[in-house]
């Protein structure tokens, strides 16, 4: 699966939650971290398919990394319940695209108007 098969929106969500996350946290850790997960999920997606399962292994680590560190630092850092629960939603995300690929489906399953009945 190349880059396109990645929908749109969840790019344009990874690029925002970075942005997001500059904006509202004076954490620099969160940031660091934040930008780490996603440059492991673009290389993940540029990853041919016989690697693509360890390489969304370790973005699946990145993205836990950090959701562990917004969890922990909430309070310090400032962090909204609006932008943990994105990057809760992104760590499922990874979790799942790993998952997939590992057992050798699709990353994501396709929509109904593409399923031949």
């Amino acid at each position: 699966m190349t880059l396109t098969g990645m929908p749109a929106f969840t790019m344009i969500a990874i690029v925002w939650l970075g942005v997001q996350a500059e904006a509202q946290t004076p954490c620099p850790e969160l940031v660091r971290l934040r930008s780490a997960a996603t440059e492991s999920w673009k290389q993940a997606m540029r990853a041919p398919s016989s690697e693509r399962c360890g390489a969304l292994y370790h973005a699946s680590l990145a993205a836990e990394a950090t959701l562990n560190y917004a969890n922990n630092n909430r309070q310090s850092c400032d962090i909204s319940v609006p932008l943990l629960n994105q990057v809760q939603g992104y760590h499922r995300e990874a979790v799942e695209a790993r998952d997939n690929a590992c057992a050798g489906r699709p990353l994501r399953p396709y929509p109904a108007d593409i399923i031949q009945r």
